[in-house]
């Protein structure tokens, strides 16, 4: 509960620096028109680290040890990264519609969105949850929520390198930028790299700079280790797509149960 009470005084902290738009637009709409989302994301621009800012610039990274070749472990990552049906933790990635059940490109704009619904009913007990429950369901609820995870919980990105075809014995690598809309700057990376025939290392590199001294709080006392259950979910998944598992990580067991 706790950590649900730093999300939403992080949202409302965010919010109150975009403003209150009207309207949730969605990624699934099935209209004739533009989707209102997409058009957002396009129009969102990539947020730059500013070593000027009062709220200091971090890198954080694991490294997850797996029991599968290099080649195959990217390709299952990869695959498992873009499945609509698959959440890491409480995020979902979105992507346009044009997008979808393709792989991922350089250029491509997506939405990694934590869905609130989802963690209000794993966070509330008892006569909560029962109250709770029915509420998260309703439109106006729902819409509320909505705008909440798409302007102030969601990290938006752009892919600015993908290399799934590296020459032998070199790594696998997927990053993306942050974009507007994101509560920090900054990239995240993902190195696939191969440590033997039926052996390889994912190292995750997280460069940040959260936009606002609330959220920087909120990050520091438990967001991060949200960040960490989504790779280590990520990880997880892809390795179990190809039967293996992983061997060893730095993430500390503790942080890695939703």
């Amino acid at each position: 509960m706790r950590l649900l009470a730093y999300l939403f005084i992080g949202a409302v902290s965010v919010m109150s620096l975009t403003g209150c738009r009207s309207g949730c637009p969605m990624p699934d709409v099935q209209d004739r028109e533009t989707n209102a989302w997409e058009e957002q994301l396009e129009r969102r621009v990539e947020l730059r680290l500013d070593p000027s800012s009062t709220i200091t610039i971090k890198r954080e990274v694991h490294n997850i040890e797996i029991d599968v070749d290099a080649g195959r472990f990217a390709d299952a990552f990869h695959q498992v990264l873009r499945d609509p049906n698959r959440r890491f933790g409480l995020i979902r990635v979105d992507r346009e519609r044009r997008n979808r059940d393709k792989p991922f490109h350089v250029g491509e704009r997506f939405q990694g969105r934590y869905e609130l619904d989802e963690a209000i009913r794993k966070n509330v007990h008892g006569w909560w949850r029962r109250f709770f429950g029915d509420l998260v369901n309703t439109p106006g609820v729902k819409e509320w929520l909505c705008r909440i995870e798409n302007e102030a919980t969601s990290d938006y990105g752009i892919i600015t390198r993908l290399e799934l075809s590296p020459p032998a014995g070199e790594p696998y690598v997927l990053e993306y930028h942050y974009l507007a809309g994101s509560p920090i700057a900054g990239s995240s990376t993902f190195i696939v790299a191969p440590l033997g025939p039926s052996r390889c290392r994912l190292t995750q590199v997280f460069e940040y700079q959260e936009l606002t001294l609330t959220f920087a709080t909120f990050f520091s006392a438990g967001g991060l280790k949200l960040h960490d259950q989504v790779v280590m979910s990520q990880a997880t998944q892809a390795a179990a797509l190809v039967g293996g598992h992983v061997l060893t990580s730095d993430i500390p067991p503790e942080y890695t149960t939703p």
